[in-house]
């Protein structure tokens, strides 16, 4: 009887042990990349790191809102400018610029984090394109197609701008990528995670190993 128990519970074993699944090898890379760039002191720390950084980009949106507001959508006697870049005038620039900049910023960090060609492509175009709109009007001013003070106002408004949004975007993915390896963990308990904070403090190893 009491080998027919024992057959039992390593069959049970057995069973248990072949039913896990284990994520697949890229998501573990991504996981461990997540882990060495952010480098979360603890494993406990990420979900206040994650409201840390949620809540400065809504801080940074919420500044950019009221600096647009102010400094662009109640201004007077805006002066005539279009650019030559397919034409928009410069308060449509104030939007497309820095919605480039935020685009570019969210496709090159997907590139990078996961080694898409053409997504980094496009934020490179992305990111060209926001640096053209954004110093063509101190360009033009200079060259006295508009009044140099003019170009100066509206490309410094745009650098403020295009800064800003830039800012929130690499918080944003921060965050993200935060929530996205801490849903992780939650998904596959089965993994141990250790983290490693020796020696230099801007460096982390970090061990995702499977429990037997």
């Amino acid at each position: 009887m009491s080998e027919e128990t024992g057959a039992i519970d390593d069959l049970g074993h057995s069973l248990s042990s072949d039913d896990i699944v284990m994520p697949s090898d890229e998501n573990l890379s991504f996981a461990d990349s997540i882990f060495a760039r952010l480098n979360p002191p603890t494993i406990s720390a990420i979900p206040s790191m994650i409201h840390a950084k949620a809540k400065i980009v809504g801080g940074i949106f919420a500044g950019y809102a009221v600096f647009w507001w102010l400094t662009v959508l109640q201004v007077e006697n805006k002066p005539d400018f279009n650019s030559i870049f397919f034409g928009p005038d410069f308060m449509a620039i104030t939007i497309i610029a820095p919605c480039l900049v935020f685009l570019g910023s969210l496709l090159s960090d997907f590139s990078r984090e996961l080694g898409q060609l053409f997504a980094g492509l496009a934020s490179g175009i992305m990111f060209v394109l926001a640096v053209l709109y954004t110093f063509e009007p101190a360009i033009m001013g200079f060259a006295g197609d508009i009044k140099t003070s003019e170009g100066l106002w509206m490309t410094a408004r745009l650098a403020i701008l295009c800064g800003t949004v830039l800012l929130a975007a690499k918080l944003f993915i921060d965050a993200w990528l935060l929530v996205w390896v801490k849903k992780f963990m939650e998904s596959n308990p089965g993994i141990d995670y250790s983290l490693s904070n020796e020696g230099d403090e801007t460096e982390s190893d970090v061990i995702l190993e499977s429990e037997v």
